[in-house]
């Protein structure tokens, strides 16, 4: 079996939910490596970009009418995702850090991690919340 098959295979077998965690995974570890790199720094901006085009991703999925979440936990996934925009913006501006983005990928990753919507929403509501209020202070 060739490696494209073996991944296809994983990814039909697979729970969306595992899928969508090892990617924010794999996205947050990339970000926290480049926590303290120069704002400038190459790998800094490929973990960035990498964590924008997620999000981009994941805006587009829950717009669509199909998406099967709650209307609420879609409503804040997509502010986080605006909020993900323009604070990588300023970072890569370097007028700020990622630790707002970290605790984002967090929040939601713990989400995914829950077994009820209900604990996604709740893991999502306080890095919403966190996201208003660095906007609040912001530029």
């Amino acid at each position: 079996m060739s490696i494209a098959a073996y991944h296809q295979t994983i990814a039909e077998c697979d729970d969306p939910r595992k899928i969508e965690y090892r990617v924010f995974l794999r996205i947050t570890l990339a970000l926290e490596n480049n926590r303290s790199a120069d704002w400038r720094s190459a790998a800094l901006k490929d973990a960035l970009w990498r964590n924008l085009e997620l999000w981009n991703t994941l805006r587009a999925d829950l717009l669509e009418d199909g998406n099967a979440l709650p209307e609420a936990l879609r409503a804040g996934l997509v502010s986080l995702s605006f909020a993900v925009n323009r604070n990588t913006q300023r970072v890569l501006r370097g007028e700020g850090g990622i630790d707002l983005l970290l605790h984002i990928n967090r929040s939601v990753m713990q989400g995914l991690q829950g077994a009820a919507q209900g604990a996604a929403q709740e893991a999502v509501q306080p890095a919403r919340e966190l996201a208003t209020e660095e906007l609040s202070y912001g530029t």
